[in-house]
């Protein structure tokens, strides 16, 4: 097999060997362009985030069998074109039991959750200047305060048990999921009734633009959006005029709804992030929920095995 790795040379040693016990593996960090280029010499891909394999990619791939993907999320790829071309798509969606132990996008909820209430951010900037003035960074308190979970998933669930730890009172919305311990709402209440709301659900057609302007109506104007999910969850235009006006005290964010498009097309004048610079109700990160040293090294190793047992099943 002939195996192209766009993750390149970062990709864990453990999960390099694995995959040349398979194949002949090429690692590359190709640009969409680049990509399009190429695609036609390989049997398997091995990608993250960053490059999409629609319908005028997956055309040219002529030679492929496997796209293995280190996500959950599969808005990258147009799974149902690919698999009329007979090409597999494996991913971690389903995972659970190994899901479990990649705790890194909650964590980071919670993180961007205190930083906007305690606006950290926007006090080390000034310490940077040499400004020590706490006065001027009044936070609030998280105990006490309403979580909102959208979705009670594996990474919603980990968010829910970290509000809980911090006294916070925990309600959720998610039609397939039932607790004990938290109280479940209707979307509408946890707008309502939130006064920090986390996503963790899939970006499907019925949830694309959940949250826009009748949404930023309904929720407390001293609540806050953490979006660790995807971008296009969120409708931008409308976000931004809700931090503008403040219907909604602010939005905390690792996701951009058109962050696969930057590579082609450039990552600058972004509306959001000139606000950001002006404004500190505002927190962007590029994609870093799952992207630490720990959960990397055992996402590549895990795939990559999951890689070796499909190929030597065929």
């Amino acid at each position: 097999m002939k195996i192209l790795n766009t993750i390149g040379k970062e990709f864990a040693e453990e999960a390099k060997t694995i995959l040349q016990s398979v194949g002949d593996v090429d690692y590359k960090i190709p640009t969409q362009a680049d990509l399009a280029n190429i695609i036609g010499e390989y049997e398997v891909v091995f990608i993250g985030l960053g490059l999409n394999f629609h319908k005028d990619i997956l055309e040219k791939a002529g030679k492929l069998k496997v796209i293995a993907t280190a996500t959950t999320g599969l808005d990258h790829i147009d799974v149902a074109f690919a698999e009329k071309k007979g090409i597999t798509v494996l991913s971690l969606r389903g995972e659970n039991e190994f899901l479990n132990t990649i705790t890194g996008t909650a964590e980071l909820a919670l993180g961007l959750m205190i930083d906007l209430a305690r606006r950290t951010p926007f006090a080390f900037d000034a310490v940077k200047k040499y400004k020590w003035k706490r006065e001027d960074f009044k936070g609030i308190s998280l105990f006490g305060k309403t979580l909102g979970v959208l979705g009670l998933g594996r990474l919603g669930s980990m968010t829910a048990r970290f509000g809980k730890a911090l006294g916070m009172k925990v309600i959720f919305t998610d039609p397939f999921k039932e607790s004990v311990e938290y109280e479940k709402v209707s979307f509408e209440e946890l707008l309502k009734q939130s006064d920090v709301i986390s996503i963790h659900v899939h970006l499907l057609p019925e949830t694309q633009n959940m949250f826009a302007a009748e949404a930023f109506k309904k929720m407390k104007k001293n609540a806050v959006l953490i979006n660790t999910s995807r971008g296009k969850i969120v409708e931008e235009g409308d976000l931004l005029e809700a931090l503008q006006v403040r219907t909604i005290a602010g939005y905390a964010a690792d996701v951009l709804a058109d962050e696969l498009e930057f590579e082609a097309k450039g990552f600058k004048k972004h509306p959001l992030v000139e606000y950001a610079k002006k404004n500190q109700n505002l927190i962007l990160v590029p994609h870093i929920g799952g992207m630490t040293v720990d959960s990397r090294i055992a996402t590549d190793v895990f795939m990559a095995e999951k890689v070796q047992k499909y190929l030597k099943s065929l």
